[in-house]
């Protein structure tokens, strides 16, 4: 569906859909019960403004398990894919991990988050399998490193910095922009 703003601005006439619109677009990503929470509104309003916006091409439902996450219509399958991931706090931790300690192992990254060895295999696995991250055998330990461009995690953490509400995604960004100038 393309983007015409005469239909969006029909579709957001609604001071509360338009309030729950721009919850989702500051915070792709985020599932229902998120956005609910940010809004502050009824959970069955939020269902039935989310349903809508879809329905008329303004977001877009993934699908993540059991739950939908909302996203602007016009952000990428990549970038959902890794949103998605970045909005799971464990998978987060870990991934900004194996960002800021390229080469690092399970027994490492469990020590640093702070989760058992068979949690963060799990989450190591959902990485691996979106080709977030590698995986290299040397003798019987493994090693995990980026696969894809750290500038792209950047972009997505700067993006949405406000809505992570993290003290490691604020301390790598802080990194990051200290490290360019």
């Amino acid at each position: 569906m393309t983007f015409d703003p005469d239909r969006e601005s029909g579709v957001l006439r609604l001071a509360t859909r338009r309030r729950i619109y721009e919850s989702a677009r500051r915070n792709a990503g985020q599932h229902l019960r998120g956005i609910q929470r940010l809004t502050g509104l009824p959970f069955g309003s939020v269902s039935y403004h989310l349903s809508y916006l879809v329905r008329h091409g303004l977001l877009r439902a993934e699908k993540e398990g059991k739950a939908l996450r909302y996203f602007p219509v016009e952000s990428s399958s990549g970038d959902q894919e890794l949103l998605m991931l970045l909005r799971q706090q464990s998978v987060r931790a870990i991934l900004l991990f194996v960002f800021s300690h390229e080469g690092c192992t399970q027994q490492e990254i469990a020590a640093s988050v702070e989760l058992s060895a068979s949690t963060v295999t799990w989450h190591l696995k959902k990485l691996l399998d979106a080709g977030v991250v590698t995986m290299v055998r040397s003798g019987k330990f493994h090693s995990y490193r980026l696969a894809v461009p750290r500038e792209r995690i950047m972009a997505l953490l700067i993006t949405y910095r406000e809505s992570f509400l993290d003290r490691l995604v604020d301390g790598l960004i802080d990194l990051w922009e200290r490290r360019e100038e």
